[in-house]
């Protein structure tokens, strides 16, 4: 009789065991992917096209890392060309839904930082401006999990580069198209808005539960 009372006791308990158990077999896993990028939104007016890769590592049931680089180029009324590289992390939340099981969709919010280099020059010239700055950004996403161990994410977020900019401004002079490429003077912040589309691979546990 005392036995019983005892299992009877221990019900709670052994679902919160298994709840941790749950959540640990979420942390630790490391990922690898490959993501096409957007750029729209920006002050120039132009839209940027690009890839890049990332990785993740899972802190655990309810929080991701994201560590991502991006090449993107922007086409500048055909007369210039802009190039943007990214390289950065954010931190990924999960309010929600937090499983990796196949056929299951997890929305996620992030924020982060990253360091970024741009370029501007004009085409069949030499002659370019460039600087150094970093931004920080928050979005929304979501993972579509194809697979338990692979998931297709689409991702949108706000980055604010914190810095000297670099503008682009055409003009026409006798029906000839021109551009006027200059390095502001003063710091301030230049933001746009990008998009990634992601293919993620689970590849292996980094620590072991």
């Amino acid at each position: 009789m005392k036995t019983r009372m005892l299992y009877f006791l221990l019900i709670p308990f052994s679902g919160i065991a298994q709840e941790k158990q749950k959540a640990d077999t979420e942390s630790g896993y490391f990922q690898l992917g490959v993501r096409n990028t957007v750029s729209a939104f920006s002050d120039d007016g132009a839209n940027g096209f690009g890839y890049g890769g990332q990785f993740r590592i899972r802190i655990n049931k309810r929080m991701n890392t994201d560590w991502f680089a991006d090449y993107i180029t922007t086409d500048i009324s055909g007369i210039a060309r802009r190039v943007d590289e990214h390289i950065g992390w954010s931190v990924v939340a999960y309010p929600f839904n937090c499983e990796t099981t196949k056929g299951k969709l997890t929305p996620y919010i992030l924020a982060g930082h990253c360091f970024d280099y741009t370029k501007v020059s004009k085409n069949n010239s030499t002659f370019y401006k460039d600087k150094w700055s970093s931004a920080v950004q928050a979005g929304i996403g979501a993972h579509y999990n194809i697979t338990d161990r692979m998931d297709l994410s689409l991702t949108t977020q706000y980055m604010m580069h914190l810095g000297y900019d670099v503008r682009a401004t055409v003009f026409e002079i006798d029906g000839n198209k021109d551009v006027f490429i200059e390095k502001e003077k003063v710091r301030g912040i230049e933001g746009h808005l990008l998009i990634n589309l992601s293919l993620n691979v689970r590849l292996f546990d980094i620590w072991k539960r």
